[in-house]
């Protein structure tokens, strides 16, 4: 059980109390009220209400009594389960400073606890906090000067102006707050967002920073999730991007930024000023010059290719990167029975691959330039991947800008092998014909149906793609080894 009390209908700080002496309780809630401070106090009374909320919500400050019980109502309160409450919130939520209250704990407890979240900048002003905060049980109220200060903080950043442009999901406090601690070390008073689509369940954004005189400070690629997700992006940038690709290919890691965003964390990339443009923008304004950029990144990522190898794999190998097995086999049997495509086995080239080079994961300046963004996805994959994503992200991906254009039927996606034939009336035939022509030279047409195969087979997972495009340009994949 659990119940919230909110000070003001639009909150800056969010406490998580954990305490079952409900005296306390009242009277911190007395104190709240008084404060007029926006503070909204989510109270739970036991260890398994605690960690309840930890792992279902987001907090800027948790405060924990030590001794609790196990469960609402109970009377075994012990410091065990305190402790076992900070430990689930150090790995969920180890940007997120925790306060302890304790009459009773062994000082080895205490001790190794207050040595287990170190200090970081939560606010970005460069002062160090302890994430982790011993205080006497009977000096309880004293947090109250703590939230003060915590809360006057926070309405300090948030004087930082966000201007948004991009999809309808609005950012959210932690996004928000995320963008405004990149900008504060800056002394940046206001920030330029647009999102950048993708389908991962990250945020990633492109951000200009802006000083108090309107001047640019600087211009950043963010990508902002749980610190989970960001954990293999991080993997991949030191071992497959740093090592092998070209500086200048591809953005700088300047900052993380891995406290005071809840269970986020938020990777900074640093952007030359003048890539403001993503591939599909390009590609809106000139196919030509949009062809040039596909040249332009088979140059920026053929580094992968010098590590190539050959590997046995089978197209159900190919499809279970998209689908678990239910799902494979629930949405797919009513088109194929999964039985015949699980005989499908052929050795394909593989290296090192992007695995989501759409549109808006290329940024490109008005002279051509172009770097790749956003590493989440790069592994070992057949070698035809990435110009394969490209060249039907025009097609499937949401911010296409031909998303939605006539071209091409689904007679022509039936011919899609036949590039004449598919290409007509298309609005971007050179750049079409260049991700082929990329395609076939990395992977060879041997492997090409298999992945064309598999990835058109994807966008059945998503609602609003064009799923009979999809089936034709599967359908003509499937004829090609069968």
């Amino acid at each position: 059980m659990r119940d919230t009390l909110a000070t003001k209908e639009n909150t800056a700080l969010k406490v998580l109390l954990i305490e079952d002496d409900q005296s306390l309780v009242h009277e911190l809630r007395q104190e709240l009220v008084g404060l007029d401070a926006g503070i909204e106090a989510v109270i739970a009374k036991s260890k398994s209400t605690g960690i309840s909320a930890i792992q279902n919500d987001e907090f800027d400050i948790i405060i924990c009594d030590f001794r609790i019980p196990p469960h609402d109502g109970g009377v075994d309160a012990n410091e065990e389960h305190g402790i076992a409450v900070h430990l689930v919130a150090r790995n969920l939520c180890p940007g997120t400073p925790c306060l302890l209250f304790t009459a009773h704990a062994t000082l080895e407890n205490v001790s190794n606890l207050l040595s287990s979240g170190g200090t970081q900048d939560i606010f970005g002003t460069g002062n160090l906090y302890e994430m982790t905060k011993l205080l006497k049980k009977d000096h309880f109220l004293s947090c109250i000067e703590l939230l003060e200060r915590f809360n006057s903080e926070l309405r300090e950043l948030e004087t930082i102006r966000i201007d948004y442009s991009g999809d309808t999901n609005t950012l959210d406090k932690m996004e928000r707050r995320a963008l405004r601690l990149l900008a504060r070390p800056l002394e940046g008073t206001s920030i330029e967002a647009e999102a950048l689509s993708g389908l991962s369940g990250a945020r990633t954004l492109k951000a200009i920073v802006k000083n108090n005189k309107g001047h640019v400070v600087a211009s950043q690629f963010v990508k902002i999730a749980e610190r989970a997700k960001l954990k293999r992006e991080l993997e991949n940038y030191d071992l497959h991007v740093v090592p092998l690709l070209k500086l200048g290919r591809f953005p700088a890691l300047g900052r993380r930024i891995i406290a005071g965003i809840g269970k986020r964390e938020a990777l900074i990339y640093q952007l030359a000023d003048d890539y403001t443009l993503t591939l599909f923008d390009v590609l809106s304004e000139s196919d030509c010059r949009a062809a040039a950029v596909v040249s332009k990144l088979q140059d920026i990522l053929n580094p992968w290719l010098d590590s190539s190898e050959e590997s046995q794999l089978g197209l159900v190998d190919l499809l279970a990167r998209h689908f678990d097995e239910k799902d494979m086999r629930s949405m797919l049997d009513s088109y194929w029975p999964l039985e015949a495509l699980e005989e499908v086995k052929q050795k394909v080239t593989c290296c090192c691959q992007h695995g989501d080079l759409h549109g808006f994961n290329v940024l490109c300046n008005e002279s051509g330039g172009a770097v790749v963004i956003d590493f989440g996805n790069v592994g070992f994959a057949p070698a035809c991947l990435d110009p394969v994503v490209l060249e039907l992200s025009i097609l499937f991906h949401r911010d296409s800008p031909f998303r939605k254009s006539s071209w091409p039927t689904i007679e022509q996606t039936e011919a899609w092998f036949d590039i004449d034939e598919y290409v007509r009336d298309c609005p971007c035939p050179n750049f079409v014909k260049k991700c082929r022509e990329w395609a076939i030279e990395t992977g060879g047409t041997l492997d090409l149906p298999l992945v064309v195969f598999s990835h058109a087979l994807r966008q059945l997972k998503y609602p609003n793609t064009d799923h009979e495009r999809a089936l034709g340009i599967a359908r003509a994949a499937k004829r090609q080894f069968t």
